[in-house]
């Protein structure tokens, strides 16, 4: 087996120089969490709707290509990957660059798909017009194609595929194509974060709830806001990509921030179907949902009343619809059954009440109706 030739350090230390086990501490890390957090929404959905949403299935493809983006960084590590490659044998570059190459096919799917998956959850429950809904997955599918393209030029960069780790002889491209074309999708993936993280923080902020239920809702329904600010620095470090003097080196930069980008997406993708788990754990009272408040019982009071919906949309009525059709959420009357914004602030998808809480709901505004009937009051 051939060994690594003679070299100078540049400087002292440099040799020993080894990004590996942060890579792996950080990745593996982040990776747990996320899956935690996609374990916390498939108990919190069979928890409400008994069943699996198409969405649901979405994240859990999605760790599973989390976990495996992880996997193959972990063995383009044992073979050298985060080290210097004139520290390394000859054989082994191989072996490292070969899978760090293969890896971003996971990488890139791990942070694409997700997207998906905030979509479907957000146009449950903000109920966009119908142009705003054909914007949104128009742009989806195009954010699609821009990462099929992505992972084509992933191979199809060097003629055979196999010279790009040395696997074979061959001719590539200038390799500012590739990282030209990773900063595009870049920033198209800042843009489309930001997107869905200011969609619904406009529409829940023009809703006439508490300003600290806006801002819970907002928080949990806008961490596209960290997915693109890791998106940024992301492309900061794309530039490693055209270190091929240092490749294992320099590339693990991008490896790394590939991972978090992807697992941040898909803990913002679970966050805001997490209700019920909070609730079991902390109790009914848990974030508010379920404790009365006083001003807000004197202002449904009536027979009349209206209570705002998200995800509900009664039969023989029509949507009320926002400005620029960002949202048609809908005011339905106390007698219909339909999953409640106060009560079910982090739900993502349409349920009937029970009929006890409906029962206790009517016992509780004709109590209030009485009250109103007193002199005096």
């Amino acid at each position: 087996m051939s060994t690594a030739e003679p070299f100078e350090e540049p400087y002292p230390g440099w040799s020993q120089e080894n990004k590996g086990p942060l890579i792996l501490g950080v990745t593996g890390t982040l990776t747990f969490s996320a899956f935690l957090f996609v374990a916390g929404r498939i108990y919190s959905r069979l928890v409400s709707l008994g069943k699996l949403a198409s969405d649901d299935f979405i994240v859990i493809v999605c760790i599973l290509l989390s976990i495996s983006y992880v996997g193959l960084a972990a063995a383009a590590i044992s073979y050298g990957g985060g080290r210097h490659i004139r520290t390394l044998d000859p054989e082994h570059v191989k072996h490292a660059i070969y899978y760090t190459v293969v890896s971003f096919v996971p990488g890139v799917t791990s942070f694409t798909i997700p997207k998906f998956a905030v979509i479907i959850l957000l146009a449950k429950i903000l109920g966009p017009g119908r142009w705003h809904k054909i914007f949104m997955w128009t742009i989806s599918v195009l954010y699609l194609l821009m990462s099929a393209g992505m992972l084509v030029i992933n191979f199809a960069q060097c003629t055979p595929a196999a010279a790009q780790w040395g696997g074979a002889e061959g001719t590539c491209w200038d390799r500012r194509i590739t990282v030209d074309y990773a900063m595009a999708l870049g920033i198209c993936s800042v843009l489309f974060d930001f997107y869905l993280a200011v969609y619904p923080t406009i529409v829940l902020f023009s809703l006439q709830i508490g300003w600290k239920k806006k801002l819970a809702l907002s928080s949990s329904l806008g961490f596209g806001y960290c997915a693109g600010a890791i998106t940024c620095y992301k492309c900061y470090t794309l530039s490693g990509l055209l270190s091929l003097d240092d490749f294992t080196y320099a590339v693990d930069d991008v490896v790394l921030w590939t991972n978090i980008e992807g697992n941040f997406v898909l803990i913002g993708a679970c966050i805001p179907t997490l209700l019920p788990l909070v609730r079991k754990i902390f109790g009914q009272s848990a974030l508010g949902g379920s404790t009365p408040n006083k001003e807000s019982n004197q202002k449904d009071s009536g027979p009349n009343n209206t209570i705002i919906t998200i995800g509900s949309y009664p039969k023989g009525k029509k949507r009320a619809k926002s400005a620029f059709g960002l949202s048609q959420l809908d005011t339905i009357n106390d007698e219909s059954k339909y999953i409640i914004l106060e009560e079910r602030s982090f739900h993502a998808s349409t349920t009937e009440l029970r009929a006890e809480d409906v029962a206790a709901t009517q016992s509780q505004r004709e109590q209030q109706q009485k009250q109103t009937t007193q002199p005096g009051w």
